[in-house]
């Protein structure tokens, strides 16, 4: 790779407890965090921030690509961003009828009246990672997933 293409991209690395997701030289991305969208781009200055789930934004060579990543952090330095999040996928990866039934789970539990504080905020938690993977398949799936989807509404 020659120097000049070194200095317009930096390294990507997100790491989940099952997998090591992605590693690669990217131009930029952009992280769903706490306080919004952050993106990155080489020469960040030095930074860790939190993340929500969210569909982040990867580009390589130009090209974008998508991913739906969940809670975790992200450590930001010049040259070099690492991710730790709990979940991270592509949209084309998402189990339609999975991401479904578990909004639907946790609509359930997050309404009823016998659920407790804490589990109500672990519901809502869970919601919102299933509404990002919905959203991610509705915005960046392939189309016989978007049939899929259609076909459950």
């Amino acid at each position: 790779m020659a120097k000049t293409e070194e200095k317009n991209t930096m390294m990507l690395e997100v790491v989940t407890p099952y997998q090591h997701f992605y590693e690669g030289r990217v131009d930029s991305v952009t992280l769903s965090t706490l306080d919004g969208e952050l993106g990155i781009c080489p020469g960040h200055s030095p930074l860790v921030v939190a993340l929500t789930p969210g569909i982040s934004r990867i580009v390589e060579n130009s090209k974008t690509k998508y991913a739906v990543m969940t809670e975790g952090y992200a450590e930001i330095g010049q040259h070099i961003v690492v991710v730790v999040c709990n979940a991270a996928e592509w949209p084309e990866d998402i189990d339609v009828a999975r991401a479904r039934a578990a909004f639907d789970r946790a609509s359930k539990r997050y309404h009823d009246a016998k659920t407790e504080s804490d589990a109500q905020v672990y519901a809502r938690h869970s919601i919102r990672r299933a509404r990002v993977r919905i959203k991610a398949v509705e915005m960046y799936g392939t189309d016989k997933q978007k049939e899929h989807f259609n076909k459950t509404e």
